[in-house]
């Protein structure tokens, strides 16, 4: 039996030796065929945007067609279901927000999926700083004056938002919690359909991405009265932040992040990640398709976002908590 053992760890040593190169040659080789990246929004939005023009700069460098698919609705759990049920083998993702990645885990007694089991972390593509945006007759002209017109009359006025339970309908409930003040809720599916309405006056406020509103600011359609981070956007040099309203407390970011099913191999997650790195690190991209919705590029490892998910996770309960926002699924 003794005499066994070392061939039988050699053969065991061999077929795992085996097993990795072919792994590795399968990422060399990758893509070999088209790849599809979910949207968890409609079309037309800053998300999509992007979506798009990652994709296209990845089917440049790739040599393969790079697809977007929009799978919106129910807070990014249609598209992570849809990423989660496909192939590990990296020619389905999912560009995601923390509502599929963090948020969702905290607000759904009976969620669908879990996110740390059934995804795998590739990147974590951009950070965005929100606005607070308001119709252009609202009476209003900074963040003072609208906390004081909610105050006093915030139950007959509306905000929107690119879905319940989204990051910018907890950024409006913190700032509410915040300030002190009630508004009544109207949920989207997406950003763009909200700055349709709030066009037509149908709402009043909403937290997004500054582009949400940049082209309608010079006809007077919409304010934008603050923005989150610290500091002033350079193409908005005129908006202050929220702490330089006086409003130190409140916070309205979210990120873009890139995932796969569980189980896609290591050595192919890596390739995207260092190839998605090297698409959003270019300054050419930066321009076209980030600049102009006020995005930052990230392009992290996937050790790095694997990282960051922990720590968002750990903020999302807290500040789902605060909030008292639950839904049903």
């Amino acid at each position: 039996m003794l005499t066994r053992l070392p061939a039988l760890l050699c053969g065991l040593a061999i077929a795992s030796a085996a097993a990795a190169f072919a792994t590795d040659a399968v990422a060399q080789t990758f893509p070999s065929k088209p790849v599809k990246v979910l949207v968890p929004y409609p079309p037309g939005g800053p998300v999509d945007g992007v979506a798009r023009g990652l994709t296209q700069s990845l089917a440049t460098l790739w040599g393969q067609p790079v697809v977007v698919e929009n799978r919106p609705g129910a807070n990014e759990i249609i598209a992570v279901q849809a990423t989660a049920k496909s192939p590990a083998d990296g020619y389905t993702l999912l560009l995601g927000t923390e509502a599929a990645y963090s948020l969702n885990g905290f607000l759904y007694a009976n969620l669908p999926y879990d996110p740390v089991r059934d995804l795998a972390p590739i990147s974590k593509v951009v950070h965005v700083n929100m606005v607070l945006i308001v119709k252009g007759d609202l009476p209003v002209n900074d963040v003072k004056e609208f906390v004081a017109l909610m105050k006093k009359e915030g139950k007959s006025h509306n905000y929107g938002s690119a879905g319940a339970g989204g990051t910018t309908h907890l950024a409006m409930e913190g700032f509410k919690r915040d300030a002190g003040f009630e508004m009544t809720h109207v949920p989207y599916k997406g950003i763009a359909p909200a700055v349709s309405d709030m066009l037509s006056g149908a709402i009043d406020a909403m937290f997004a991405g500054m582009t949400a509103a940049t082209p309608h600011l010079k006809s007077g359609k919409m304010k934008i009265l603050a923005i989150s981070g610290a500091n002033r956007a350079k193409s908005l040099p005129e908006v202050p932040t929220f702490k330089e309203a006086g409003y130190l407390a409140t916070e309205a970011s979210f990120y873009l992040g890139l995932t796969a099913p569980a189980g896609t191999p290591a050595p192919v997650i890596a390739k995207i990640a260092a190839d998605v790195r090297k698409v959003v690190s270019d300054p050419a991209f930066q321009e076209r398709f980030m600049a102009p919705y006020g995005f930052d590029a990230v392009g992290d490892t996937p050790e790095q976002f694997a990282a960051f998910l922990k720590k968002d996770r750990e903020v999302s309960e807290k500040k789902i908590k605060a909030v008292g926002v639950k839904l049903d699924y």
